[in-house]
């Protein structure tokens, strides 16, 4: 507990120390170890970006680079990343390098992998919104899926959160997703579905309307005032409420955050490299260079004024010190502690 507290001052330091200075640290780092997935969710595109991955000793070699640079939150996502084989190995290394480590799941995995979320701090799992809705969107059997991954981590004391990508299929359910979260005790974020499928240049066939978006996060807001538990902040929502208009916001991208591709690349936004402004050519590593030495050579993004994802938008609130999102965060902080004692 006091290294997890020890780690949330340094943090909000660090934070603030970037966004007064214009300094530079990958405090946040997200690490997609694998675009393989077990799932076909309607607006992610992930199979047209499934490649090479760096093995198990280049993962840890990549965590140790960017740790002597300031990384101190780590959370493996994908694709799938509870489909790599070596998944325990390198979380385990992560935890015994001092980082706080957090998993993004679709759920499916989680009772093969007991044993790894058993060594993560948080797992944030995708949550559509009601089983027809979530089934609709994720496949059959998905639904329970997750509700069984809930109950588990529960039962072994490993905290959890819902991310909920508002679309087509769901922008109608939030009142229903919003009670379904509560009931199962799981705090939940919302963010918009992007225009393009994830992690694809195809268009989204199920984006959803700026209206009906507007009117969802509207209820969102409402249920916040009223206690529901909910991640985002009252400032985070008023700007996810522009899409998908071109909104100016903080960029943190090649700042304070970075993503690792799984080939190892490191790249200021996995997103910002699809979008029609980005460079048409990315920087590829060159031989032999760590993780931390892409980082400090990497150009931080000027701003691309299109950042939906939640909790970007979030991290963005807080280096503008927004007070409902400093508000917001220590009540999550102060609840992952508590879950933490409870083990």
């Amino acid at each position: 507990m006091a290294g997890s507290f020890y780690r949330a001052v340094t943090g909000a330091l660090t934070l603030a120390r970037v966004a007064l200075t214009g300094a530079r640290a990958p405090l946040f780092v997200s690490w997609n170890l694998t675009f393989r997935c077990n799932l076909r969710c309607a607006y992610c595109g992930v199979e047209d970006a499934v490649g090479p991955e760096l093995n198990t000793e280049g993962v840890i070699r990549g965590l140790e680079s960017l740790w002597k640079l300031g990384a101190r939150w780590v959370t493996f996502s994908g694709g799938e990343p509870l489909t790599r084989k070596d998944i325990g190995e390198i979380v385990g290394a992560a935890r015994g390098m001092g980082y706080s480590v957090f998993i993004s799941t679709n759920g499916a995995l989680v009772p093969k992998k007991e044993d790894v979320i058993r060594l993560v701090d948080h797992v944030t799992m995708s949550l559509d919104g009601p089983r027809e809705v979530h089934d609709a969107a994720r496949g059959k059997g998905a639904f329970d899926q997750v509700t069984r991954a809930v109950e588990i981590c529960r039962d072994i004391g490993v905290s959890t959160s819902f991310q909920c990508t508002l679309c087509k299929c769901n922008v109608d359910a939030v009142d229903d997703t919003l009670d379904l979260a509560e009931s199962l005790g799981v705090p939940i974020m919302f963010q918009p579905a992007t225009l393009r499928l994830d992690s694809s240049t195809r268009p989204n066939p199920i984006a959803p309307d700026p209206e009906s978006l507007r009117r969802a996060l509207e209820k969102v807001a409402r249920a916040a005032r009223q206690g529901a538990p909910v991640l985002n902040s009252p400032e985070g929502i008023r700007h996810l409420a522009h899409w998908p208009r071109a909104t100016d916001i903080w960029c943190g991208a090649g700042r304070l955050f970075c993503v690792v591709e799984p080939d190892g690349r490191v790249l200021a936004c996995h997103q910002f490299q699809f979008a029609p402004e980005a460079p048409s050519k990315a920087r590829r590593a060159e031989a032999g260079e760590s993780q931390g030495e892409q980082f400090l050579r990497m150009d931080p993004l000027p701003g691309c004024a299109a950042c939906w994802c939640g909790p970007i938008v979030e991290l963005a609130m807080l280096a503008r010190f927004r007070p409902g999102a400093w508000r917001l965060a220590v009540r999550r902080q102060l609840g992952l502690l508590r879950g933490r004692r409870r083990r």
